[in-house]
């Protein structure tokens, strides 16, 4: 059975203040209003469940359920049926088998799923892969832009860590609660490694650390000996920055016109994404750019 009868998620899933995710976070407030197709597209492990839950929870239907299905084991659409009334949720919709697709398209043009009326509101999510799967012919182009109506970019954590040390609260306390231990503490080195990673599993990662902590070290003031070996031995830790300068200096301004052009390649020439790359506002990339005279 592919219906999974969504629960609303707990708050601290949504708690950030920095600029990026509360670009997002507002985006969804305003489209919950809507019947708008919402297309969430982002890592794995960013949120983009908990946000679908959000659009959810402040719609017109939210006297009526979420339902959740995932795409990648979704081998037939009938059960889309039982959300009629409510709301529909795709999770990784660019993986739908290329034979559902067409019956996917036929419900968002015409209001009806195999022969019968479905009246749902559809929220979807995407991997970063999406637009290359589309031009690899693996998902219909028609439908992508039909799922594209609103798309919300959700940010990887590492583009918007300054919610690091809210969110590890918020899951330490929560993780207390739970397990009935006391919630640790972590010093500014500690702090200052967790806000340096990568975090390559994103806001999932984070939360699995947390109750790590409180399992293993409940109470305790933790310092960057009792962070896991891949957090405490990152590149640069050792001297307490990300970049190590050369003997012989070097020219700040060309570097930084340097980085300036590597992030607006990286960002496809997106200069909202190549500003997150950077963890800047998109005013201070654009002003950067003018000031260093970087071609674009």
């Amino acid at each position: 059975m592919n219906k999974q009868p969504h629960k609303q998620p707990p708050e601290t899933e949504l708690v950030g203040n920095s600029a990026e995710f509360q670009r997002v976070l507002q985006a969804a407030r305003m489209v919950a209003a809507t019947e708008a197709s919402v297309l969430l597209r982002g890592p794995d492990g960013s949120g983009r469940c908990r946000l679908a839950g959000e659009i959810h929870r402040l719609s017109t239907r939210r006297k009526q359920d979420l339902f959740s299905f995932n795409c990648a084991i979704l081998d037939d659409l009938q059960p889309l049926l039982e959300g009629d009334g409510g709301s529909i949720f795709l999770g990784d919709v660019d993986q739908l088998p290329q034979p559902l697709q067409a019956g996917l398209l036929a419900w968002l043009e015409t209001g009806q799923l195999a022969g019968r009326p479905l009246d749902a509101r559809l929220i979807a999510s995407a991997s970063e892969q999406m637009l290359q799967r589309v031009e690899q012919g693996l998902f219909r182009q028609d439908l992508y832009h039909r799922l594209n109506v609103v798309p919300l970019e959700v940010p990887r954590l590492s583009e918007r860590n300054g919610d690091i040390p809210l969110l590890l609260k918020a899951f330490v306390r929560e993780f207390a609660r739970q397990h009935g231990r006391r919630a640790p503490q972590f010093g500014v080195g500690a702090m200052n490694l967790l806000k340096a990673y990568t975090w390559p599993g994103n806001v999932r990662e984070l939360r699995n650390f947390a109750e790590r902590m409180v399992i293993l070290l409940p109470g305790q003031l933790i310092q960057p000996e009792g962070l896991p070996t891949e957090m405490k031995s990152q590149p640069g830790a050792a001297r307490g920055g990300l970049f190590q300068l050369p003997e012989g200096g070097i020219d700040l301004n060309q570097l930084e016109a340097d980085i300036l052009r590597q992030a607006l390649l990286q960002a496809g020439g997106n200069r909202s994404k190549a500003a997150r790359l950077l963890k800047i506002s998109r005013d201070t990339f654009l002003y950067r750019l003018q000031k260093f005279a970087v071609d674009v």
